[in-house]
Order: structure tokens, then sequence, then C-alpha cells
């Protein structure tokens, strides 16, 4: 718990983190539901019930393409692991303290953005089981994010980078998953593409969990437990041949 409470400190302490997990997101709803208005949507729902599943969206997805990648980045180049070992610490429990604190950024991140949609515009709130089913189905998406951040973070050597790749990632990624538009909107080809990013999911699909329809969306679990499993097999091997580069 006190390495836990030290990576989440110095996670408020950079401001890039900050503005797009927790700010941006709400400025984006802030703009759109206001510009647009809190229509009736039907069924007693409106215009933010379904934004607010892209503006989350939109504060995850940062914390995986840009944040991560540039703290372990930096980590792994500047070897500051190695240096506090000889203040008595431990690696593993700093490396699983600092994975911890992205994921509770994520779910603060989440929070955040539900109670500045219910208190600023009447944002609806379903049934304790469906709530915890949207938590955490947003959760492991982003988990199988940050495994993909960490294989950006260890293919590209030069931190300078990092920034500009994750924000490519980012931006395109916010086209693909319908960020900007309607998902049904955007032409076929850019709708085929976004079927294969977990992310479209949790900005569309998830709506009928917040409407209390389905518990799970099973799409998304096959698609995220594939990339999942991928993923981690890609990471397992990159660590596997920089071991061997090593010895």
């Amino acid at each position: 718990m006190r390495y836990l409470g030290t990576s989440i400190k110095l996670q408020f302490r950079i401001p890039v983190s900050i503005f797009f997990s927790l700010l941006f997101p709400l400025i984006m709803m802030f703009a759109m539901v206001t510009s647009y208005g809190n229509f009736d949507i039907g069924n007693g729902f409106h215009f933010v019930d379904k934004y607010f599943l892209i503006s989350t969206g939109m504060g995850m997805m940062p914390i995986s393409l840009i944040s991560f990648p540039i703290w372990l980045g930096e980590s792994i180049q500047n070897q500051s692991y190695k240096r506090l070992e000889y203040f008595g610490l431990s690696t593993h429990n700093m490396i699983v303290s600092d994975v911890f604190s992205y994921a509770l950024l994520t779910l603060l991140s989440v929070v955040v953005n539900i109670l500045f949609g219910f208190f600023m515009y009447g944002l609806h709130i379903p049934s304790i089981g469906y709530f915890l089913s949207y938590i955490v189905q947003c959760l492991y998406c982003n988990f199988v994010l940050l495994i993909f951040g960490a294989i950006i973070a260890l293919l590209v050597k030069n931190t300078r980078i990092l920034m500009p790749i994750g924000m490519v990632l980012l931006f395109s990624s916010y086209i693909f998953t319908g960020a900007f538009s309607s998902f049904s909107d955007l032409p076929t080809s850019f709708q085929s593409i976004g079927k294969f990013i977990p992310m479209k999911y949790v900005m569309n699909d998830f709506f009928n969990v917040w409407a209390e329809k389905k518990v799970f969306i099973q799409d998304f679990l096959v698609l995220n437990t594939i990339l999942g499993v991928g993923l981690t097999c890609i990471l397992i091997a990159i660590f596997v041949v920089t071991q061997k580069k090593k010895n």
C-alpha cells in the first residue's frame, strides 16, 4: 500500500496524464451536450446517456497509449528501478504498484465522468448489478490496452517519440471508434476496422449494459480476450528476446 500510495501521488504530478484522462473527457461532454442539447432519445434516455460512453472511452485511451508507455519507457531508459534497489526498495512491488496506479487512474476517470454527467445533465444510473458490470468491463478493456502500451514502450527505444506515436494511435482510434461522429455514420471500411478495436464496444455497445438490456457484451469479451492473449504472448516474447541479448 505504501508503494501504491507513492505511485498514485506521482500520477497526479504528470500534467498530460491528468488533462487527457480527467479533464479532456469532461470538456468534450460539456461541449457536445451543451451544443446539441440533451435531447430525448427514447425510453427515458437522453443524449448524455449515449455520449458519456464516448467521453469515457476518450479518457481511458490516453492512459494506456500515452501516459503508461512514456512512464515505462523512461523507467527502462534511465534505469530508475535499478537505482532504487540500492535504497532497499523492491522492484517487483514498485512495478506492480505502478501498474495498479494506472488501473486506479482509469477507474477514477470513469467515475468522474459518470458523476459529471449525473450532476450536470441528469445522467441515468443503472441498478447496481449493471453498473458494476459496466465498470468491470471498462477495466478489462483497459487491462488489455495497458499490455499494448507496454509493448509500445519496449519496442520504441527513444522516449522522445513515444508521445507523437501515442497521439497518432490515440486519434486514429478516435476516428475508427466513432468518437467524433456516430459509428453507424462512418464509412463501411472504417466500421470494419473499428469492429476489431475493443474501445469501439466501450463507446457504443456498452449502452446496452447501461440501459440494463445486457449484463455483458459477448462480442467485446471474445475480442478483448483474444487480443489480450495474443498481446501477452508478444510481450513475453519481447522479454525473452531481450533477456537473451543481455546474456
